[in-house]
């Protein structure tokens, strides 16, 4: 269940305010946006200061305001609702930023330059394999109409070869599951390609090149965008469709097993960090090993997974003012400092209630895998990462077990993360951090188990 917070860019020439003083000449600062996995640089030379977000592009952020003064630095970006207030101690400078609702505090380390992104196991052109677009037009169950494309990647050569179609997470996403420069399934794929695995990835409803509603999908209806894939990957002449498998990640892990409990077309199904409990057991699940993987003590980790039950039961329709109602009764006789290290601070309430609002969000908590894992009869391989927050590994392994009977193969990797990134703790604002994109041992685990199924 990924989650991006969009810091927008204004370019154009930076209005500053000239103090006379000397800050250093020509020195970066990079910070982090825990929260948000967001990176946040600041560049100062004399009298001059730009503001950058380099995850999302190289120009400048046009700053309307800066001040330094007793050593506490002030930044103002109008254009964008963006303000920090930071001071130096020793080589660093820590603060606050504030965003809209947003507010985190950062610290700021000294840096050589503007940071860049590292993804080295990203495949460059010319590509070691062939590749063409899947095109898909069909009318959902709601009546929808949908348009649907994608990449079939396949070994040079010719033929007709085993072929994973591949689900993404939750959230929209292109072809290549991208997520702060990482492109998982581009890699996953060029990696099949050399072991002679074609695979199919395509860009969610909305995104890309596929159009189609988004404001009353949910993971059925995705469901429904991925058997369409299938089905018309089972009729390419580069796919072998006795060898035709479907496989997720994330919401994509719940979403594989679904469509193969339906169709005929799947003969086998992976699942990537997929689901074994109900969406509501796992959303609380989060709750608990995110903040434990950030130190949190187990006292407070409970008071937060107990008031998200509650969030979580209200009604679709209440008001922000029941959450707040919700949140005060738990964090009470809390510190403010409790609070903020188990983010119920105030002005949470309202983004609670926008996100319990959505369809996709209520269909989510009642997505129950007894209703499809049970019916699941053809091979399948289930793969987690023991550092996984988000789909914590155990509990969901336990109940994937359970309701498939041990039909399903599995294996748990002990450093990987959510995205089977090799990690430190876990933790989401990790993953733009880290320059692995997918680990070769869990990629290694697909490729065998496709071609030991398939020869």
């Amino acid at each position: 269940m990924k989650k991006y917070l969009k810091l927008g860019i204004c370019t154009g020439l930076i209005s500053i305010f000239n103090f006379q003083f000397s800050i250093c000449q020509a020195q970066w600062w990079t910070g982090w946006s825990r929260q948000t996995s967001l990176a946040l640089c600041i560049h100062m030379d004399g009298d001059n200061l730009q503001l950058y977000s380099p995850l999302q592009s190289q120009d400048p952020i046009a700053v309307s305001q800066w001040s330094l003064r007793n050593d506490t630095l002030r930044i103002d970006c109008k254009s964008i609702g963006f303000r920090a207030t930071l001071a130096r101690k020793g080589g660093q400078w820590q603060g606050t930023w504030r965003q809209g609702l947003m507010r985190e505090k950062i610290t700021f380390d000294p840096a050589d330059t503007l940071y860049q992104l590292r993804r080295p196991q990203t495949p460059l052109k010319p590509y070691r394999f062939e590749e063409e677009t899947i095109a898909v037009d069909y009318v959902d169950r709601r009546g929808d109409s949908i348009h649907l494309e994608g990449t079939l990647t396949y070994p040079k050569g010719g033929g007709r070869f085993p072929t994973l179609v591949l689900v993404s997470g939750s959230g929209q996403q292109n072809r290549d599951e991208e997520l702060y420069l990482h492109k998982p399934f581009l890699v996953l794929a060029d990696y099949l390609a050399s072991r002679g695995i074609a695979t199919l990835r395509y860009d969610d409803r909305g995104v890309g090149d596929s159009r189609g509603l988004l404001d009353s999908a949910d993971t059925y209806t995705f469901s429904e965008d991925a058997e369409a894939m299938l089905m018309a990957a089972g009729k390419n002449k580069h796919v072998d469709a006795r060898r035709l498998g479907i496989g997720g990640h994330s919401e994509g892990g719940a979403i594989a097993p679904m469509v193969a409990a339906r169709s005929s077309a799947a003969r086998y199904v992976v699942m990537l960090a997929g689901l074994g409990t109900t969406g509501l057991e796992l959303l609380v699940q989060q709750n608990e090993a995110l903040f434990r993987a950030r130190g949190v003590s187990e006292r407070l980790c409970q008071v937060r997974a107990g008031c998200m039950r509650e969030v979580f039961a209200l009604p679709p329709n209440s008001d922000w003012k029941d959450y707040q109602a919700v949140i005060l009764r738990h964090t009470a006789g809390l510190t403010e400092v409790q609070i903020d290290s188990i983010e119920l601070k105030k002005g949470v309430a309202y983004a609670m209630q926008q996100q319990m609002a959505m369809p996709w969000m209520q269909a989510f908590m009642r997505l129950d895998p007894a209703d499809y894992l049970p019916k699941v009869k053809v091979p399948m391989l289930v793969l987690q990462g023991l550092k996984d927050r988000q789909v914590p590994a155990m509990a969901n392994l336990m109940e994937i077990n359970r309701l498939t009977e041990g039909r399903a193969k599995n294996e748990v990797f002990a450093g990987l993360n959510h995205l089977f990134q090799h990690c430190q703790t876990g933790d989401v604002y990790e993953y733009v951090q880290i320059e692995e994109t997918f680990a070769p041992e869990a990629m290694e685990k697909i490729a065998d188990f496709i071609l030991n199924l398939t020869h």
